[in-house]
């Protein structure tokens, strides 16, 4: 594989690319930690953190893994995707963090500003977006390509759509949202028709705008036991069978899962937090 050594001078950061060799003499067959394939039910992970050749041999035990792309070169991508694995890369679309190095080339016009003040996320250090915004869609477009398509991934997670349904912002900006959300992944598909979406909560707006434009939706914090009797989670199960695309589910619990609740694909991934910065 190849490794890079970041150095930080003040004109920029400069990558320099060393050959190294990939790790080798294991089983891959051995390592894989699938559930039950038959029944197509895959493990999957999420990592953000940074990824080197211990890094890989460990996201190789997955059937998917969902990373931070700019944590991730193109020969790791290569070497994962030659092992099996498919690679999806993260990206926010309704927040942006202030620590992203891309944060200071936003416009000030791409805020939300419902009431001409931008709103911040204290917990996340983030704020939220406009994706009614032509110019912050082009941003983000922007950034697919750089981090995700450039390197080959197969498709992307987009995070921080859920915010539009559980926010409580005017009802008339969040139709504007959902549309402009639509439009948005009409341009990515017309861009890039074999790139995997997969969204990230968000049932109501993916019911009604871009279940047809996507390949799955995750649902964090999911609990086979709170299914058995929960009107609510039921219902939703009723309308991703119904909308007709793979689901994502993180949950808590460690269970023995040898039967799949979809008509699609169920990815699991099992952690009992939402951060997701180390592969245990």
């Amino acid at each position: 594989m190849i490794i890079f050594i970041v150095i930080m001078a003040l004109v920029g950061t400069f990558i320099i690319p060393i050959n190294e060799p990939i790790s080798a003499n294991y089983n891959i067959k051995e390592e894989k930690n699938i559930l039950e394939v038959e029944n197509s039910i895959q493990d999957f992970i999420i990592y953000y953190g940074d990824i080197n050749d211990k890094k890989i041999k460990e996201l190789s035990k997955y059937s998917l893994v969902i990373i931070e792309p700019r944590n991730i070169t193109k020969n790791q991508v290569i070497t994962l995707k030659n092992l099996g694995v498919k690679v999806l890369g993260y990206m926010s679309v309704v927040e942006q963090n202030e620590n992203n190095i891309e944060f200071v080339g936003l416009k000030d016009s791409w805020f939300y500003k419902p009431y001409n003040e931008k709103i911040k996320i204290y917990k996340w250090q983030s704020w939220y977006m406009d994706i009614r915004k032509k110019g912050y869609q082009n941003f983000l477009l922007e950034q697919l390509y750089l981090h995700i398509v450039d390197k080959n991934l197969d498709g992307v997670f987009l995070d921080t759509v859920g915010d539009i349904d559980d926010s409580n912002w005017r009802e008339n900006d969040k139709k504007g949202m959902r549309e402009n959300y639509e439009k948005f992944l009409l341009r990515i598909k017309n861009n890039y028709k074999d790139l995997e979406i997969v969204q990230n909560w968000g049932f109501e707006t993916a019911k009604n705008y871009s279940a047809k434009h996507i390949n799955g939706i995750m649902w964090e914090g999911f609990s086979f036991d709170l299914l058995k009797n929960d009107e609510w989670s039921q219902n939703r199960i009723k309308d991703i069978k119904d909308m007709d695309i793979d689901l994502y589910i993180v949950t808590p619990k460690k269970e023995n899962i040898n039967k799949n609740i979809l008509n699609n694909k169920l990815y699991v991934h099992f952690r009992n937090s939402d951060i997701y910065d180390t592969t245990e």
